[in-house]
């Protein structure tokens, strides 16, 4: 894929602001990603390729370049940056806009290892658009049920000594809310701690 970041992440029909958010990118620096892995989704009638993990030193100087739009895709990004605060900071810039391309930036990292994250986007449940979350689960059911299974190793390999029970851990309550928008059926057993799920960051 010889396409800009910015326009492999988002639909089509932002087309004109991903191509600006790339310039400007370009401009200020290169973002260095996590060797080639993009998360694969839709959204919609787009297949959207959002990077796995991004390396950017320097990016907070770049929102005083960008429109309204282009700054809340730029954040969307950031939700995917190496650093944990800078991921939690964006998260909350975005998780209460109600679009469909901010869906999949905010469903990834309820699958991830930082427990803080994950009970912000709990914290958020009531603002959520059930429709637009619903909707991304239905299209996208194999990712659902991979990033459920990711989130339930962070669980075993990390809280289950704190949360034992899954009702104690946000990460079962969230899956389980998510599940419930989409009318999909999901396994409440957790899996064996011998049969992990590989443990990416």
């Amino acid at each position: 894929m010889s396409m800009p970041l910015a326009q492999r992440a988002f639909p089509s029909r932002l087309e004109r602001e991903t191509k600006a958010l790339d310039q400007v990118m370009g401009r200020f620096r290169q973002v260095r990603l996590a060797t080639d892995r993009f998360i694969q989704v839709s959204v919609g009638k787009d297949e959207l390729f959002i990077p796995y993990r991004i390396y950017d030193q320097d990016y907070e100087g770049i929102f005083a370049h960008l429109t309204e739009t282009q700054s809340i895709l730029y954040s969307c990004l950031l939700t995917r940056h190496h650093d944990g605060y800078v991921r939690q900071r964006h998260l909350e810039r975005v998780i209460s806009i109600r679009e469909a391309w901010v869906v999949p930036f905010v469903m990834q990292l309820t699958g991830e290892y930082v427990i803080q994250i994950i009970e912000t986007v709990e914290a958020h449940l009531p603002t959520l658009d059930p429709e637009l979350y619903g909707r991304f689960v239905r299209d996208n059911q194999a990712y659902f049920h991979t990033t459920r299974a990711r989130m339930i190793s962070y669980w075993d390999c990390y809280y289950r000594g704190r949360h034992p029970s899954q009702f104690d851990y946000a990460g079962f309550r969230l899956f389980s809310k998510f599940a419930s928008l989409g009318t999909v059926l999901i396994n409440i057993r957790p899996r064996n701690r011998n049969k992990r799920l590989l443990l990416l960051r």
